[in-house]
Protein backbone atom coordinates (compact mmCIF):
# COMPACT_ATOMS: atom_id res chain seq x y z
CA UNK A 1 0.00 0.00 0.00
CA UNK A 2 1.20 3.50 -0.65
CA UNK A 3 -0.33 6.76 0.57
CA UNK A 4 -3.27 4.78 1.84
CA UNK A 5 -0.98 3.12 4.33
CA UNK A 6 -0.40 6.55 5.80
CA UNK A 7 -3.77 8.20 5.57
CA UNK A 8 -6.38 6.27 3.69
CA UNK A 9 -6.61 3.41 6.17
CA UNK A 10 -9.62 5.20 7.63
CA UNK A 11 -11.61 5.74 4.46
CA UNK A 12 -14.97 4.14 3.94
CA UNK A 13 -16.30 1.79 1.29
CA UNK A 14 -15.05 3.61 -1.78
CA UNK A 15 -15.56 1.54 -4.91
CA UNK A 16 -12.45 1.05 -7.02
CA UNK A 17 -14.48 1.68 -10.17
CA UNK A 18 -15.23 5.25 -9.12
CA UNK A 19 -13.19 8.03 -10.65
CA UNK A 20 -11.98 11.05 -8.66
CA UNK A 21 -13.32 14.40 -9.83
CA UNK A 22 -12.94 18.09 -8.88
CA UNK A 23 -14.46 19.22 -5.58
CA UNK A 24 -14.08 22.68 -4.01
CA UNK A 25 -14.48 22.84 -0.24
CA UNK A 26 -16.97 25.59 0.60
CA UNK A 27 -15.16 26.76 3.76
CA UNK A 28 -11.50 26.78 2.65
CA UNK A 29 -12.00 27.35 -1.10
CA UNK A 30 -9.45 24.61 -1.84
CA UNK A 31 -10.14 22.55 -4.95
CA UNK A 32 -9.26 18.86 -4.70
CA UNK A 33 -9.29 15.90 -7.07
CA UNK A 34 -11.68 13.90 -4.90
CA UNK A 35 -12.97 10.37 -4.71
CA UNK A 36 -16.54 10.61 -3.36
CA UNK A 37 -18.55 7.61 -2.23
CA UNK A 38 -22.36 7.58 -2.21
CA UNK A 39 -22.24 7.36 1.60
CA UNK A 40 -20.69 10.85 1.70
CA UNK A 41 -17.19 9.66 2.64
CA UNK A 42 -14.48 11.28 0.51
CA UNK A 43 -10.74 11.68 0.01
CA UNK A 44 -9.17 14.45 -2.07
CA UNK A 45 -5.72 15.66 -3.10
CA UNK A 46 -4.42 19.09 -4.12
CA UNK A 47 -0.94 19.64 -5.57
CA UNK A 48 1.13 22.53 -6.81
CA UNK A 49 0.84 23.29 -10.52
CA UNK A 50 4.59 22.74 -10.89
CA UNK A 51 5.17 19.49 -9.00
CA UNK A 52 8.83 19.18 -10.03
CA UNK A 53 10.88 18.91 -6.87
CA UNK A 54 7.90 19.45 -4.57
CA UNK A 55 7.23 17.00 -1.75
CA UNK A 56 4.00 18.42 -0.29
CA UNK A 57 0.33 17.84 -0.94
CA UNK A 58 -2.90 18.96 0.69
CA UNK A 59 -5.47 16.30 1.47
CA UNK A 60 -9.03 16.32 2.70
CA UNK A 61 -10.98 13.38 4.09
CA UNK A 62 -14.35 12.85 5.65
CA UNK A 63 -13.23 11.31 8.92
CA UNK A 64 -11.74 11.71 12.38
CA UNK A 65 -8.11 10.89 11.69
CA UNK A 66 -5.09 12.44 13.30
CA UNK A 67 -2.27 10.05 12.58
CA UNK A 68 -0.38 8.50 9.72
CA UNK A 69 -0.42 4.71 9.52
CA UNK A 70 1.67 2.34 7.46
CA UNK A 71 1.67 -1.43 7.26
CA UNK A 72 2.82 -4.14 4.92
CA UNK A 73 1.01 -6.90 6.80
CA UNK A 74 -2.45 -7.77 8.03
CA UNK A 75 -2.33 -6.20 11.48
CA UNK A 76 -3.28 -2.99 13.24
CA UNK A 77 -1.08 -0.50 11.41
CA UNK A 78 1.50 1.27 13.52
CA UNK A 79 1.85 5.03 13.46
CA UNK A 80 4.20 5.81 10.59
CA UNK A 81 7.45 7.58 11.28
CA UNK A 82 9.65 9.63 8.99
CA UNK A 83 10.56 13.14 7.95
CA UNK A 84 7.00 14.03 6.91
CA UNK A 85 4.64 16.21 8.93
CA UNK A 86 0.90 16.71 9.04
CA UNK A 87 -0.46 20.21 9.75
CA UNK A 88 -4.19 20.87 10.06
CA UNK A 89 -5.78 23.47 7.80
CA UNK A 90 -8.25 24.99 10.24
CA UNK A 91 -10.58 26.64 7.71
CA UNK A 92 -10.98 23.27 5.97
CA UNK A 93 -11.56 21.27 9.16
CA UNK A 94 -15.09 21.38 10.55
CA UNK A 95 -18.30 19.59 11.42
CA UNK A 96 -21.69 20.76 10.19
CA UNK A 97 -25.19 19.28 9.99
CA UNK A 98 -24.37 17.04 7.00
CA UNK A 99 -20.74 15.95 7.35
CA UNK A 100 -17.31 16.46 8.90
CA UNK A 101 -14.17 17.40 7.04
CA UNK A 102 -10.51 17.14 8.02
CA UNK A 103 -8.08 18.99 5.75
CA UNK A 104 -4.31 19.03 6.21
CA UNK A 105 -1.00 19.84 4.61
CA UNK A 106 1.23 16.79 4.28
CA UNK A 107 4.80 18.13 4.12
CA UNK A 108 7.59 15.97 2.72
CA UNK A 109 5.02 13.27 1.91
CA UNK A 110 5.75 12.83 -1.79
CA UNK A 111 8.82 10.59 -1.77
CA UNK A 112 10.85 8.51 -4.19
CA UNK A 113 10.54 5.43 -1.95
CA UNK A 114 7.33 3.50 -1.35
CA UNK A 115 6.03 5.81 1.40
CA UNK A 116 3.55 7.55 -0.93
CA UNK A 117 3.54 8.25 -4.63
CA UNK A 118 6.63 9.54 -6.44
CA UNK A 119 7.03 13.13 -7.67
CA UNK A 120 7.06 11.78 -11.24
CA UNK A 121 3.86 9.71 -10.87
CA UNK A 122 0.93 10.86 -12.99
CA UNK A 123 -1.77 8.38 -11.95
CA UNK A 124 -0.88 6.47 -8.78
CA UNK A 125 -3.19 3.78 -7.49
CA UNK A 126 -3.95 4.57 -3.86
CA UNK A 127 -5.23 1.80 -1.63
CA UNK A 128 -7.76 2.29 1.14
CA UNK A 129 -9.29 0.29 3.93
CA UNK A 130 -12.22 0.97 6.22
CA UNK A 131 -13.67 -0.33 9.44
CA UNK A 132 -16.70 1.45 10.92
CA UNK A 133 -15.60 0.53 14.46
CA UNK A 134 -13.95 3.41 16.32
CA UNK A 135 -10.34 3.08 17.50
CA UNK A 136 -9.83 1.66 21.00
CA UNK A 137 -8.87 5.12 22.33
CA UNK A 138 -10.59 7.76 20.18
CA UNK A 139 -8.37 10.64 21.32
CA UNK A 140 -5.07 8.75 20.98
CA UNK A 141 -3.60 8.94 17.44
CA UNK A 142 -1.54 5.80 18.14
CA UNK A 143 -4.53 3.76 19.34
CA UNK A 144 -4.97 0.34 17.78
CA UNK A 145 -7.60 -0.04 15.09
CA UNK A 146 -9.65 -3.11 14.22
CA UNK A 147 -9.24 -5.09 11.03
CA UNK A 148 -10.91 -3.39 8.08
CA UNK A 149 -14.17 -4.66 6.64
CA UNK A 150 -13.74 -3.09 3.19
CA UNK A 151 -10.73 -2.32 1.04
CA UNK A 152 -9.88 -1.31 -2.50
CA UNK A 153 -7.84 0.94 -4.75
CA UNK A 154 -8.53 4.11 -6.69
CA UNK A 155 -6.43 5.66 -9.46
CA UNK A 156 -5.88 9.41 -9.05
CA UNK A 157 -5.11 11.52 -12.13
CA UNK A 158 -2.67 13.90 -10.43
CA UNK A 159 -2.91 16.44 -13.28
CA UNK A 160 -6.45 17.14 -12.06
CA UNK A 161 -5.14 17.77 -8.52
CA UNK A 162 -2.71 20.53 -9.59
CA UNK A 163 -3.47 24.20 -8.98
CA UNK A 164 -1.68 27.53 -9.28
CA UNK A 165 -3.36 28.40 -5.93
CA UNK A 166 -1.49 25.68 -4.02
CA UNK A 167 0.96 28.03 -2.28
CA UNK A 168 -1.93 30.20 -1.04
CA UNK A 169 -3.75 27.12 0.26
CA UNK A 170 -0.53 25.80 1.80
CA UNK A 171 -0.33 29.05 3.78
CA UNK A 172 -3.60 28.09 5.53
CA UNK A 173 -1.71 25.34 7.41
CA UNK A 174 -0.50 26.96 10.59
CA UNK A 175 0.99 24.82 13.36
CA UNK A 176 -0.61 25.18 16.77
CA UNK A 177 1.34 27.48 19.05
CA UNK A 178 1.48 26.77 22.77
CA UNK A 179 -0.02 29.59 24.79
CA UNK A 180 0.20 30.27 28.48
CA UNK A 181 0.90 32.85 31.07
CA UNK A 182 4.47 33.92 31.69
CA UNK A 183 5.31 33.69 35.28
Amino acid sequence: MKCSSLVLGVLATLAAAQTPSPYTDVKSGITFNTLQHSSGIFFGLALTANATGHTDFIATIGGKVGSFRKTAQYASPAVATGAFTQTTIANGTYVNSTHWTYTFLCSKCIQTDSTTFKPTDTAPSLGFAFNPTAPAQKTNPASSVSKHTTQGQAVFDLSKAKSANFEVWKGYAVPKVATGLAG
